[in-house]
């Protein structure tokens, strides 16, 4: 080859690669300083559609790095409710940063991890907040970066989620103590306003999450600590004085609810009143938190007074029909009003239950697939990009082919690299998509266990009654417990001219179907009782009506009793069931009987009855297995004999007062542990 078609080669393959370099697309950067501008008014105007919309755009285009885009993207579907697109973002900012040595890199990890740790914690996923937050913590502690609000904030999430589980309860305490001691830090080296709030609402969180937990000592303890700090924060210069009623109001409504469930009334009392004191206590949102004092402390018919202005605070924060707002509002306002006695108002509550839940059904479908379609057009968005920036890579690898094209040595690599570069592009698509369709099913069916056992418990703590009578010839009270798997417990009395009648029972099984057959043989029994039939008649018939189309094989045990009020006559007849305990202090014993089947097994049984001639001035007392089998963490049972022991010490006081001890009793032998089966407990003096 001539030297002048050589100058000519090489000019050639000049002027190719300058044109492809001139022909790369060239993306519009803006400033970072305009950017960060846009972003953070859009956050202050509370514009949280443009803020998503900004954070895509600017994402796109190089003016925000991906863990700040992510974050956003996720503070905007938070604030626009779409809580399932929010945690999909804030995941992705976490795992979308590359360089731990840039300190708004790592500030905006942080924050994501913050948000999605409260996130988790509020939706009540204890666990999971333990598995993210804790290698966030570690990871931020070994950059040095252990001394923010979103550090602390972790701390607490950690906190709040070791407090749901048994064996982690001394570990919660102690990094709540970590996090107070953090925030005590922050102040006495800038002790602003924003610190102080700050710091508020740390403690906040942590009372509020020893009251919902039942931890009332720890909750008074919190309590005078958040009082503390709004003593301090009150001689701040220009301290907000809304701010402060609406913070001191809290502290005393959560301290009220604590300390009248240690039975300090007195003290209960004062700290009531004084939220009563507040301007906070006559806004709606006060009147709500009054009406939760109100329930925990079963003073009903004040509650169902507070709970008249629900609508008006649903109608404050334009709140949607949504399960969550229907369990924490409505509901409540249901449970107010019929202990209460208000049947026109239970009645017309429960219609609109019906209602709003029809519409929850169709907005959770209808957001649902909204933030689905949101997550995946995400997810093209960001497959596309991939393709974009693979495109360009193929557009400079054929230039730099055209002019090589004389080295077949690069032609052969440049080959095998694109087919590799192919093959990982696929499969990482592949299993993009399979992971996507894993958590979509795991969560669906998440969401229908969790809606069956709602449903069952529904069912269950509705059929039983929780009103007992007041009279002068006998005292009766009874109590259901469930646990954490909805099993059937049940009981029920009636009244019939002379005759009380009477039921415990425990059905086999878990779940909506035991739920199910609880109900329809509460139903059966009232039915039969009605006619008068003896408890062996009940019994009987129980069985011939139950064991048809019980195709899944489920059973009852029970107890029936039917006693004369007059005489005290008491006629039973005891099916497969736990024998009850006839009181009489050093005397109680178990009451010898029969042994019968369970009803429901098999057809044709023939049930025995008894009777006891005379019960007047002694205590029956009737449970279901969830008493004497409680397993404490080492699994050893309450046992008969702790039962029987019990009742002997407690024979003399009243129905109510002995089932209240027993409960105190079977809570301190469980110790922690979660309770194994649904605890029922009936007591009667005949007078």
């Amino acid at each position: 080859m001539s030297q002048r078609a050589i100058r000519l080669l090489a000019c050639f393959s000049l002027v190719i690669m300058l044109i492809v370099a001139c022909g790369e697309r060239k993306e519009t950067r803006l400033e970072k300083n305009t950017a960060d501008g846009l972003v953070l008014n859009a956050y202050k105007q509370k514009d949280y559609p443009l803020l998503l919309a900004l954070a895509d755009s600017l994402e796109k285009i190089g003016a925000l790095s991906p863990v700040k885009s992510y974050y956003w993207r996720g503070y905007a579907s938070d604030h626009m409710g779409k809580k399932r697109a929010a945690e999909y973002y804030w995941k992705k900012s976490g795992s979308s940063i590359t360089d731990f040595k840039n300190p708004e890199e790592v500030e905006y990890y942080a924050k994501s991890a913050s948000r999605l740790a409260n996130l988790k914690c509020v939706k009540g996923d204890y666990e999971g907040t333990l598995q993210f937050a804790i290698p966030v913590v570690e990871k931020l502690e070994e950059l040095h970066c252990d001394t923010t609000s979103d550090y602390i904030n972790l701390l607490i999430f950690i906190g709040c989620g070791q407090s749901r589980f048994a064996n982690l309860g001394e570990g919660n305490t102690n990094i709540f103590e970590r996090a107070y001691t953090k925030h005590l830090e922050h102040l006495k080296n800038n002790p602003s306003q924003d610190e102080y709030k700050s710091a508020i609402a740390g403690i906040v969180n942590i009372a509020y999450n020893c009251l919902t937990i039942h931890q009332y000592e720890k909750t008074v303890y919190w309590c005078k600590r958040y009082e503390e700090l709004l003593d301090k924060y009150e001689q701040l210069p220009g301290a907000s004085s809304s701010y402060l009623d609406k913070q001191r109001a809290r502290q005393n409504i959560y301290s009220a609810t604590a300390l009248a469930n240690l039975d300090q009334e007195l003290d209960a009392y004062i700290a009531y009143s004084e939220f009563k004191k507040t301007e906070f206590s006559k806004s709606i949102e006060g009147i709500y938190d009054e009406g939760e004092y109100l329930i925990d402390t079963e003073k009903w018919s004040e509650a169902a007074d507070c709970f008249q202005h629900l609508n008006k605070l649903l109608d404050l924060y334009h709140m949607e029909f949504t399960f969550d707002n229907i369990q924490n509002f409505l509901l409540k306002k249901y449970e107010a009003n019929r202990m209460a006695g208000r049947k026109d108002t239970v009645y017309a509550v429960s219609t609109y239950i019906c209602d709003s839940l029809s519409a929850a059904i169709d907005r959770y479908k209808h957001e649902d697939a909204a933030e689905l379609a949101t997550i995946y057009d995400t997810q093209k968005k960001e497959s596309k990009i991939a393709e974009q920036k693979a495109s360009m890579l193929r557009e400079r690898q054929l230039a730099a082919l055209i002019t090589i094209i004389l080295i077949s040595a690069f032609f052969i690599a440049y080959m095998l690299y694109k087919h590799k570069s192919t093959i990982k592009l696929t499969k990482a698509h592949e299993e993009l998509k399979e992971a996507y369709n894993q958590l979509e099913e795991t969560t669906s069916a998440k969401e229908k266990i969790e809606s069956e056992l709602r449903i069952a418990r529904h069912i269950q703590e509705s059929i039983v009654p929780n009103e007992f009578p007041q009279r002068d010839d006998f005292e009766l009270y009874a109590s259901m417990t469930p646990a954490k798997e909805v099993g059937g417990d049940l009981y029920d009395y009636l009244i019939i001219g002379d005759y009380l009648h009477f039921c415990v029972g425990d059905v086999s099984g878990k779940g909506v179907p035991s739920a199910l057959f609880m109900a329809q043989a509460i139903r059966l029994f009232r039915a039969m009782a009605k006619r008068g039939y003896t408890p062996v008649k009940i019994a009987t018939e129980l069985n011939a009506e139950l064991v048809e189309h019980n195709d899944d094989g489920m059973f009852v045990t029970m107890f029936i009793g039917m006693v004369h009020l007059p005489t005290g006559k008491l006629d039973f007849c005891n099916a497969g069931h736990n024998p009850p305990v006839l009181g009489n202090g050093n005397e109680s014993k178990f009451i010898p009987m029969e042994s019968n089947a369970p009803i429901g097994l098999w057809e044709g049984l023939q049930f025995t009855g008894e009777v006891i001639e005379d019960i007047r001035g002694r205590l029956l007392f009737v449970y279901t297995d969830g008493l004497n089998e409680a397993e404490n963490p080492q699994q050893v049972q309450f046992g008969d004999e702790k039962l029987l022991d019990i009742v002997k010490r407690t024979s003399q006081m009243s129905p109510r007062d002995v089932i209240k001890t027993m409960k105190s009793e079977v809570k301190h032998h469980r110790n922690g542990a979660d309770p194994n089966d649904d605890l029922s407990m009936l007591c009667l003096r005949i007078k």
